[in-house]
């Protein structure tokens, strides 16, 4: 299986996506710097992209400044300017259909915005290794940091790899920081981070009512995991997952359990809203965790809850469903179509 790249315009300016697979959409939101291209000839992101293409449409895209699209920058970047790219790729690629879309790091920053204001075209989203802001870095180290990557590229472009894929052996880490470089110019690269510290998402979040799942590696160096719980908090309907490793790319360290993660999340459908439930939509999300196998203790840690409220949900959806156990509420759910 091989991806399609085509091209589109925006805002006078080409951009270059690429799709492999059939089913719903899965659209990536760009990340940083990308290469459609260079990224297919990783063994190791290709096999998870195509992983996923076995029961989606994986649909990714490089931002204007970056891989296939036009390299120039006419003007800085803007957040408003990269949510009217990922718009016009969903408007160009899902032909109407909702599409579940996933922001890698960065991405978020654009995801949500778009969310927001076309809530009927995303069926659910999934956030890895993301921040709703970057308040946790110094405005100093911030500035240092993109004038080290613009006037240092060759070097920049190590440290940040080596934050990205800790323990990587030295052969690893030049052939990351060489892509980084063939991906975007030091400009570029440094544009696109200011705005990325630039950027908070914190007001848009609680108004995201889709489906979501945050996924965050308890190691990551990039975007530390308090970031991503954070995140996840300002969601109204998140399950929260910590992943065992370093990485911040979630290609890179072990896949079962972000595989597994990802799995179930991406084929179980949004709840349905059947008028007659007796359930609320915290109830009906307790109960589906407890159908996946999660204890009363482990599901706090899914929906950033406490176990306290956990035991009281799980009391009231015995009291409403007239059952006695946790498994025979859940095997009731899911013949009545509740879960």
């Amino acid at each position: 299986m091989d991806q399609d790249i085509r091209f589109s315009e925006v805002d006078g300016r080409r951009v270059a996506y690429a799709s492999v697979g059939e089913g719903p959409p899965l659209v990536f939101g760009a990340r940083w710097v990308t290469h459609l291209e260079e990224d297919w000839e990783d063994k190791v992101q290709r096999d998870f992209y195509l992983e996923l293409a076995r029961t989606h449409r994986v649909v990714r895209y490089d931002r204007v400044g970056a891989g296939l699209s036009d390299r120039e920058l006419r003007t800085p970047p803007t957040a408003e300017g990269e949510t009217r790219v990922l718009s016009a790729i969903l408007d160009e690629v899902c032909e109407g259909e909702a599409a579940t879309i996933f922001a890698l790091s960065c991405g978020g920053l654009f995801v949500a915005p778009y969310a927001r204001a076309k809530p009927e075209r995303v069926r659910s989203l999934v956030f890895f290794g993301g921040y709703a802001s970057r308040d946790d870095l110094p405005e100093a180290m911030k500035t240092s940091l993109v004038e080290f990557v613009r006037t240092n590229w060759g070097l920049g472009a190590h440290v940040l790899a080596s934050l990205f894929y800790p323990r990587a052996s030295a052969e690893a880490l030049d052939s990351l920081s060489r892509f980084q470089r063939r991906a975007a110019s030091a400009e570029v690269a440094a544009a696109f981070l200011e705005l990325d510290f630039a950027t908070d998402i914190r007001t848009v979040l609680p108004s995201l009512t889709m489906p979501a799942l945050v996924l965050h590696r308890r190691g990551d160096r990039t975007v530390p995991i308090a970031n991503g719980r954070e995140l996840a908090s300002l969601l109204p309907n998140a399950r929260f997952v910590a992943l065992p490793g370093e990485c911040h790319l979630p290609w890179l360290d072990d896949q079962r359990d972000i595989q597994r993660a990802l799995s179930s999340f991406l084929t179980t459908s949004p709840p349905l809203e059947v008028d007659d439930s007796p359930l609320t939509t915290r109830e009906t999300q307790v109960l589906q965790l407890v159908a996946n196998g999660l204890s009363n203790r482990e599901i706090p840690g899914s929906l950033v809850v406490s176990e306290h409220t956990v035991h009281r949900h799980v009391a009231n959806i015995l009291r409403k469903l007239t059952l006695s156990s946790r498994a025979a509420a859940a095997a009731h759910a899911a013949r009545a179509g509740l879960i």
